[in-house]
């Protein structure tokens, strides 16, 4: 090992996950987004390092700047040389013979099987339940002495790709880090969240109570193949609708208004509607910037790292926000429209609840249309009951539910 250490103090659940994890070297942990995953992999390389000879590593993860941000957070929060750092994706191409390479899922799915032959090496998945597609899920073959994934939300929503893929290869989970524990131990901001009503125009009311009845009728026919698809085109057009609705922007608009100059990011599902957010908060005056990837990737960067540096206070933002990416900076997230997915809820929430100097309480205004919406939120509210206030309002009026 090349006199690596790690340079910040460790948490508790860190240097207790690493006892669980240190026995058979193998296994995933599940740790709320700004938890400390990053310096618990880094903590167990030093490990693999220490008791390995002439070990290497690999590093997975989703996207190019989840890369970069590994590439920067080895060299300054362990030690790692720039010269033992190898980069597989995009433009990047390693020599192989690294002491730890990082590589982006889509590259390492040709490469992982035949790199790991004949090698010492240590796996680590970053956003591991990216990894539970057939596709993906190549990039897990292998050989290896050790392994560990890392995530938020591990399990998979929609199909089995964790217990088919993931866990098989990376092993089972072994310690959990809920937003209760990080709550309790002040990793994350205190947070609050506001739960804002808005209404659907009577045009829109009607087309949702006529996808709403036609879900019911497809329901009532029995489940198979054809009914099946029919159901889930159903349930999109229905979702679609509700995500769209159109007084879910002058409130999001408004809420920022309460809250200028305070660093803000506005999530909503749809591009069209973030470019119309942009423009309606630049006519009110805003220092506004947007961030999805319709946008190019130079553009999108330096939007970021402006709205970081505090020369944009607002970011409005689709998908590209939702995973990997850090802005602690951000003290209020407005969330326009979301989808069902319990994982966008928990990546979204993540992005806010970052601790950063002088950030005392982070905001999350979520904007809901429906019923199944409301639903979802109160679960929420009751899960959460004890680690954050909750506040239902109106957002025509702004006054209590």
């Amino acid at each position: 090992m090349k006199n690596l250490a790690l340079k910040l103090l460790p948490r508790e659940w860190q240097s207790h996950a690493l006892e669980k994890w240190r026995p058979k070297r193998h296994g995933i942990i599940e740790v709320v987004t700004g938890g400390g995953k990053t310096v618990f992999a880094q903590m167990c390389l030093l490990a693999f390092f220490e008791e390995t000879r002439n070990g290497q590593a690999l590093i997975i993860v989703p996207t190019v700047s989840l890369l970069d941000q590994w590439w920067v957070a080895l060299q300054e929060e362990i030690g790692v040389s720039p010269d033992d750092i190898g980069l597989l994706g995009g433009q990047e191409k390693c020599e192989g013979n690294e002491l730890i390479i990082i590589a982006v899922i889509n590259s390492a799915r040709s490469f992982t099987e035949e790199f790991s032959r004949d090698r010492t090496l240590f796996l680590i998945v970053d956003e591991c339940h990216r990894a539970g597609s057939p596709a993906n899920a190549n990039a897990l073959l292998g050989k290896f002495a050790a392994t560990l994934g890392l995530s938020a939300t591990p399990e998979r929503e929609y199909d089995e790709g964790f217990e088919t893929y993931i866990a098989p290869r990376l092993g089972p989970i072994i310690h959990k880090y809920t937003y209760v524990d990080a709550a309790r131990d002040g990793v994350i901001s205190p947070f609050s969240l506001n739960n804002v009503r808005v209404h659907l125009l009577p045009d829109e009311e009607e087309e949702y109570r006529k996808y709403s009845r036609l879900i019911a009728r497809t329901l009532r026919t029995g489940l198979s193949d054809d009914t099946d698809e029919k159901l889930k085109r159903l349930l999109q057009l229905r979702a679609a609708i509700s995500a769209n609705a159109t007084r879910r922007i002058p409130v999001a608009a408004k809420l920022v208004e309460l809250h200028r100059g305070e660093r803000a990011i506005i999530f909503h599902e749809r591009v069209e509607a973030a470019n119309h957010i942009l423009s309606v908060l630049k006519a009110r005056g805003h220092r506004a910037t947007i961030y999805h990837t319709e946008i190019g990737p130079a553009a999108r960067r330096d939007n970021l790292r402006l709205f970081r540096k505090g020369l944009f206070d607002v970011l409005v933002c689709c998908r590209a926000l939702d995973e990997g990416i850090n802005v602690p900076e951000a003290s209020v997230a407005v969330v326009a429209s979301s989808t069902a997915s319990y994982r966008q809820r928990i990546q979204r929430l993540g992005r806010i609840l970052r601790t950063a100097k002088g950030k005392e309480v982070a905001l999350i205004y979520t904007i809901f249309a429906t019923e199944e919406e409301r639903k979802r939120l109160k679960k929420e509210e009751a899960d959460l009951e004890g680690i954050s206030s909750v506040s239902w309002h109106r957002g025509q009026t702004g006054t209590d539910a």
